[in-house]
């Protein structure tokens, strides 16, 4: 019985030190995250003549090629691209050059390649 006390009371403060050392790292981590986040920002643009399913997966495909894209929603019902990025690794004009380049106008800038799609 002696042994079986002694034996939890040398393993409690094993275990209790080890578990610490787990918090602090996440800790770290959710601060790491917490910086990132102060570094997103996010744009729309409208695309009047992304009129498919095809057209939405033109432009996405070709925005996500574009370092910092946290994340992109091609909607051709609402003619709206919504894009998440990173600021410090991508900007809004280099995000509306992909899509004009990918063949699609939006309000501000004109493509001067037509995309291909079959519309209905």
């Amino acid at each position: 019985m002696k042994k079986l006390f002694l034996m939890n009371v040398l393993l409690l403060p094993l275990l209790l030190l080890s578990s610490c050392g787990k918090n602090n790292n996440t800790e770290t981590s959710m601060k790491t995250t917490t910086l990132d986040e102060k570094k997103v920002e996010s744009v729309e643009y409208k695309c009047d003549n992304m009129h498919c399913a095809s057209c939405e997966t033109t432009i996405t495909e070709a925005v996500k090629k574009l370092n910092g894209i946290k994340e992109i929603t091609a909607d051709a019902k609402s003619k709206i691209v919504k894009v998440s990025f990173n600021s410090e690794l991508t900007n809004k004009n280099e995000i509306e050059k992909t899509i004009n380049a990918a063949g699609y106008d939006t309000e501000t800038s004109k493509s001067g390649n037509k995309h291909n799609c079959d519309m209905e």
